[in-house]
């Protein structure tokens, strides 16, 4: 049933006075109540609505007949201020009508009494003698109190009707369990039933207002990946908000690059707990250019499925930018600073790009045909590289470099990396492997080695104590902080140990000894504490005493 149909319906249905029933069923999250409320506040506006007053009551948590009725009592407020919340003031109101039916006296006492829902027990008691002529939704049925049955509130809705005149809306979910008892009992109640079932295109519709200029991408973007639920559509329409602001003046292709990547995301993040059909978000964010079909992981059938509808919303590969928009899906908010810091890269990349020898254009020759061209995609990839290689990231460097081995080019990948190198030395930051590989995408042993090495050399390497110093007792370090520790010597640990005493001792000897413990222990790290063990073994050699010393870190003192 479309949407325009539904909205049709409740028109028609809060433009009569008739008492009626209408049941409004759909899945969770569709908007059932956002569009009800949507679609109350238009009728509103148009003077569509024939009952002088409103109460909308959710059921959640409420466990009585009692409290059912009293809520809806509490809730009521004027034809004219729908939209508005029950406050203090329409409660007031409410109580003052409820009161003027037994005289003028009590009046007086109500006034000058404060405002305490339990000031006067008798008010909740006789507060339901006032619900008449009142157009009441209820909602989250199935969310009542376990002590409230199904049952009792369609017969207290089936009295509304017959005997208070009152036009009633049922919210529900579709499929719910605890149910049964509606199934059982709608025939004697309900009098109209809508099937709520909008599609995606629909549900951005009633998400997205198109009061923004964004609002016909994001309705595009969305219903591209099926998003139905309006929860998630808000979701991403407040990030949305909190992130134009930050690239607004850049080039606008990071706008649309944010947003592309904010409704993938935030449909990853939110929805693929229940769906094994979605991509995980680690997943998306892992990937490189084994997207792009380049490299050599192996990749089973739900991947696949995963890559292929990455591909069908023309996701091809997670840059530093969408790494920040990732944590901000997860936070709620965005670093403000670091998401400015990589727009501003991004955007001289995109300026770049708009050249015609781009890099980006000379990578349309590998997308973009399925033409026998590897010596045109080999030229055209190098020739852009060696004049646009200021704008491009080492991600890219790295997938450029094993498309070129993986088609039999190992020259000319070599030949890019030291070019790389030579015209960006300077950017010592852009070399160092810790920050700049957190995902683990760039896997080619001469990029790490060659870059490892540059930053090695721009960076002055710590002493083996100044680095032990730091990381003792901590539950890890950095590949700079092993780096340092594997190219100590055996002389060197054993001059280390003999000159350190007190705490620092046990802590600097304990340290080193863990690397062998890890559970999948790197070449470089077991070479750590084998050189450790090497020194406390000389150590032990030296007295008695020190064979009892060292014993106590796990070295044998046979071996000693």
């Amino acid at each position: 049933m479309s949407v325009e149909i539904i909205k049709s319906q409740i028109f028609k249905f809060l433009s009569s006075d008739e008492p009626e029933v209408m049941a409004i069923k759909g899945q969770w999250g569709v908007g059932k109540t956002f569009s009800w409320k949507k679609f109350l506040n238009e009728a509103c506006e148009e003077n569509k609505i024939k009952l002088e007053r409103y109460s909308y009551v959710s059921l959640f948590g409420i466990s009585s007949l009692d409290a059912f009725k009293y809520t809806i009592f509490e809730n009521v407020v004027k034809r004219e201020i729908i939209g508005t919340e029950a406050s203090i003031e329409t409660f007031r109101a409410n109580t003052t009508s409820l009161m003027e039916s037994f005289g003028r006296q009590s009046v007086n006492f109500f006034k000058g009494a404060p405002i305490v829902k339990s000031f006067n027990p008798a008010i909740e008691a006789i507060s339901f003698l006032s619900i008449t002529n009142t157009l009441i939704c209820i909602d989250d049925l199935e969310r009542k109190g376990k002590s409230l049955d199904i049952k009792d509130v369609l017969g207290l809705v089936s009295l509304l009707k017959e005997q208070k005149r009152c036009k009633v809306v049922l919210l529900l979910n579709d499929g719910e369990e605890g149910l049964e008892d509606y199934d059982k009992y709608r025939e004697k109640v309900i009098d109209i039933e809508l099937s709520f079932v909008p599609d995606p295109k629909e549900c951005a519709s009633i998400a997205y207002s198109g009061s923004a200029d964004f609002h016909g991408r994001l309705q595009e973007l969305t219903s591209n990946l099926n998003i139905r639920n309006i929860r998630i559509l808000k979701k991403i329409e407040r990030l949305i908000d909190l992130a134009i602001p930050l690239v607004n003046e850049f080039e606008p292709e990071i706008l649309d690059q944010v947003m592309h990547t904010l409704v993938l995301y935030s449909w990853s993040y939110f929805c693929s707990n229940t769906d094994d059909d979605i991509p995980p978000l680690d997943f998306i964010t892992s990937k490189g250019y084994v997207l792009l079909g380049i490299g050599d992981d192996e990749i089973d059938e739900q991947e696949k499925g995963w890559q292929t509808t990455l591909q069908a919303y023309n996701y091809q590969l997670t840059d530093d930018l969408d790494l920040m928009l990732a944590e901000a899906v997860k936070t709620g908010f965005f670093v403000e600073n670091e998401v400015i810091k990589q727009s501003e890269i991004k955007n001289q990349q995109i300026i770049a790009s708009k050249s015609e020898n781009s890099f980006s254009y000379a990578w349309g020759l590998y997308h973009d045909t399925f033409n026998d061209n590897s010596d045109e995609v080999i030229n055209g990839l190098y020739e852009s590289f060696k004049a646009n290689c200021k704008h491009i990231t080492p991600t890219n460097l790295h997938g450029t470099v094993t498309l070129f081995k993986e088609l039999g080019e190992n020259h000319k990948a070599s030949e890019i990396i030291d070019i790389y190198i030579e015209n960006r030395r300077e950017e010592t930051e852009l070399f160092d492997m810790d920050e700049n590989n957190v995902f683990g995408d760039i896997i080619d042993s001469e990029v790490i080695q060659k870059f490892n090495n540059v930053h090695n050399q721009a960076v002055p390497l710590e002493t083996a104590k100044q680095v032990l110093d730091r990381i003792a007792g901590k539950s890890g370090c950095n590949g700079s902080d092993e780096t340092v520790l594997v190219n100590t010597t055996v002389d060197e640990y054993f001059c280390l140990f003999k000159a350190e005493q007190g705490r620092n001792l046990s802590n600097f000897i304990t340290t080193c000894l863990k690397f062998r413990q890890f559970s999948k222990p790197t070449e470089q790290q077991r070479e750590i504490a084998n050189r450790a063990t090497q020194a406390l073994e000389r150590i032990a050699s030296e007295s008695e005493i020190n064979k009892r010393r060292v014993k106590k870190f796990g070295v044998s003192i046979q071996s000693a």
